[in-house]
C-alpha cells in the first residue's frame, strides 16, 4: 500500500474547544496521526511519501472559492483585529440562523466566522490552512495514484474532513478530503465512485456535497 503522509498536520494544533458548556483541551490533536504513522511503520505496510501540491482549482471542484479564500486569510484577519490574538484560537460567536441572511459575505470577521462554521468546537489556528491544504493534497494524490495503477493507497492526514461541506467547517474538519478524492477520480474518467464512511459519526459534510448527485454513492 502506498501512503501519502501530511507532514504539516501538526501545524494545526488547537488549544481548546467548547464542550458541554466548558472550554476543554482539544480532543482532536496531532498525537493521533503520530500513533497511526508509528503503527504503519512498525507493521511495514508499504512506502510512505509526501504529496505533491494540487492547485486551488482542484479544491474548487468541491469547495466554493469564497470559502477557500476565507480559510486562507482567516488567521491573518484574526490577528489583525488584535495582535494578542496570536496566542488565542479563533472561534465563531454568532451564526446566520433562520431569518438572518447567509447569501452575502459579511465584512465583519466574527460574522464571517459564523457564516462558514457549523459549531463552536472547531478552533481555527495559525496552521489550519497549511495543514488542511496539505491533507487535501494527500487525498487527491492518493486518488491519482490509484488511477495510475496502484492497488491500494492511503491518505494519512489531519485535520479530518467528512464534516466539512462545500462552504462550511466544523466537527474538526475544514476541507472534505474524501469528497476531493472522489471528484478527482470522476474528473479522471471514473463513471461512479462509492464513499464508505466508517467513522462513528455521520459524515454530514460529504452528504451535503453529493446528496443531489448520482455519480457518487
Amino acid at each position: 500500500m502506498l501512503t501519502f503522509y501530511n507532514e504539516h498536520h501538526a501545524q494545526h494544533r488547537g488549544r481548546f474547544e467548547f464542550f458541554r458548556g466548558e472550554m476543554v483541551p482539544c480532543f482532536e490533536k496531532p498525537e493521533r496521526a503520530g500513533m497511526v504513522l508509528a503503527e504503519f511503520e512498525r507493521r511495514g505496510l508499504g512506502k510512505i511519501v509526501t504529496p505533491h501540491g494540487v492547485p486551488l482549482v482542484s479544491l474548487e471542484r468541491i469547495h466554493t472559492p469564497r470559502y477557500l479564500h476565507f480559510l486562507r486569510s482567516a488567521w491573518s484577519e484574526w490577528i489583525g483585529l488584535d495582535p494578542a490574538n496570536a496566542g488565542r484560537d479563533a472561534f465563531p460567536a454568532v451564526w446566520p440562523v433562520r431569518t438572518l441572511r447567509d447569501d452575502i459575505e459579511p465584512d465583519n470577521f466574527a460574522a464571517r466566522m459564523g457564516l462558514y462554521s457549523m459549531d463552536s468546537g472547531t478552533p481555527l489556528t495559525s496552521g489550519t490552512w497549511i495543514a488542511a491544504k496539505t491533507g487535501a493534497d494527500c487525498a487527491v494524490n492518493a486518488a491519482h495514484a490509484l488511477r495510475l495503477g496502484e492497488r491500494g493507497t492511503f491518505a494519512l492526514t489531519r485535520p479530518p474532513g467528512h464534516h466539512a461541506g462545500a462552504d462550511f467547517f466544523g466537527g474538526y474538519c475544514f476541507l472534505n478530503n474524501a469528497a476531493l478524492a472522489a471528484q478527482h477520480l470522476l474528473d479522471d474518467g471514473a463513471r461512479k465512485v462509492a464513499i464508505l464512511d466508517i467513522d462513528y459519526h455521520h459524515g454530514n459534510g460529504t452528504q451535503s456535497i453529493f446528496y443531489g448527485r448520482d455519480d457518487v454513492l
